[in-house]
């Protein structure tokens, strides 16, 4: 069995990795972006870096910072996942419609 503490830092290192990959993925979805300017794919790739950031801002460790005991830290929380799950489900959507071919929706 895992002590408390192991558990715990276990848990703070998987956070922080988690929130290492996903700032990656942010610069690489601004990246491409650019790159596909004019692209029918470019439609696509417009929400993602909303999804990262968004995500990127919920994963952060806020309890370190004493940021979640601020009294609307939970409603900030929660506008941020539905903003970041909204835009990860906008991208699915354009992502569908260039699959099947269709260009207008």
């Amino acid at each position: 069995m895992l002590s408390v503490e192991t558990y715990w830092f276990v848990v703070q290192l998987l956070s922080l990795a988690n929130v290492l990959v996903l700032t990656v993925a942010f610069c690489l979805s601004l990246v491409a972006i650019r790159g596909f300017a004019g692209a029918p794919i470019n439609r696509m790739l417009m929400p993602l870096p909303v999804a990262f950031g968004c995500f990127v801002l919920v994963n952060i460790p806020w309890v370190v910072f004493g940021v979640a005991r601020l009294p609307g830290y939970t409603v900030a929380y929660s506008a941020t996942f539905s903003v970041a799950t909204l835009a990860v489900v906008v991208a699915a959507v354009r992502g569908m419609v260039l699959l099947t071919e269709r260009r207008d929706l």
